[in-house]
């Protein structure tokens, strides 16, 4: 018997985070899930209640995105003693040997690794997320575990033994990078993180560019660049600083800013298509 938690956040997608709920207890009844409601004005939460009464329902800020929201969801469910602690995003459509697969690959693992979900299209021709080896490629399925250097967070099983050393996401990123630090701290404390074997899931492709935003003024550029949904520059720094060290951080603290303060045709004569 698994006791397990599943920790979700959501922000104005109703349709997609209560066909994600239908999917998971079609699949497993039996799940505790925390659900971070990160200030939908679509009424995602009423949805969640009329529908799903046993979801541990949380109300964000309206300002957490999804490593703090993720952050938040995770604090509620560790008061609480799990065998293991289940990433889910609510945009992925997970398949029917989800749980197998997923429970399969930790037994292997002897419950010591973290395991990160294969996620394809859903034409199944490609992959989509999981994790990137040493090498910066996009693993693919192959029927074996795959070491993952970095991890995507879509769809993440994390033991309780792994959760007692490396506890919670990291506080300082707002919207991306939690999931890719939280697998690097890992392995930093010497546990590995590995893809499934097979894909679980299915979704879609997100093609934003978080470095730059084109077809705008320089002050709308910085805007963006300094949201949640940018690349701010002070949260790559502490992220590139905590892994490569100080040189590598201003570097690209200060490339940030470089092509966010050139007009979008010398971006476009530098680095091509790289950053539109």
């Amino acid at each position: 018997m698994h006791n397990i938690a599943v920790l979700l956040t959501c922000f104005n997608r109703k349709e997609k985070t209560i066909n994600c709920l239908s999917q998971l207890f079609k699949l497993k009844s039996d799940l505790d899930v925390y659900l971070v409601d990160d200030g939908s004005t679509d009424e995602t939460s009423k949805a969640v209640v009329e529908g799903f009464p046993q979801v541990n329902l949380i109300s964000g800020s309206g300002n957490l995105f999804w490593n703090k929201g993720m952050y938040l969801a995770w604090e509620y469910a560790a008061k609480k003693d799990y065998d293991y602690y289940l990433w889910l995003n609510d945009d992925v459509v997970i398949y029917e040997n989800c749980f197998d697969e997923l429970y399969s690959c930790i037994d292997l693992t002897e419950d010591k690794a973290i395991i990160s979900g294969i996620i394809e299209t859903s034409d199944k021709k490609d992959t989509l997320y999981g994790g990137f080896d040493a090498n910066k490629k996009l693993i693919k399925p192959n029927g074996e575990l795959n070491l993952i250097r970095n991890m995507n967070g879509n769809v993440v099983i994390v033991p309780k033994e792994v959760y007692k050393i490396l506890g919670n996401l990291d506080i300082h990123y707002h919207h991306d990078l939690g999931d890719v630090d939280y697998g690097l701290r890992a392995q930093n404390n010497g546990i590995a993180v590995f893809t499934t074997r097979v894909a679980i899931a299915s979704g879609e492709k997100n093609d934003i560019c978080r470095v730059r935003q084109n077809n705008t003024n320089i002050i709308q550029r910085f805007k963006k660049l300094y949201s949640p949904l940018g690349a701010n520059p002070k949260i790559i720094f502490y992220f590139r600083n905590k892994y490569f060290g100080f040189i590598n951080a201003v570097f690209y603290f200060v490339f940030l800013h470089f092509i966010n303060f050139i007009p979008d045709k010398l971006n476009k004569l530098i680095f091509g298509t790289r950053y539109l």
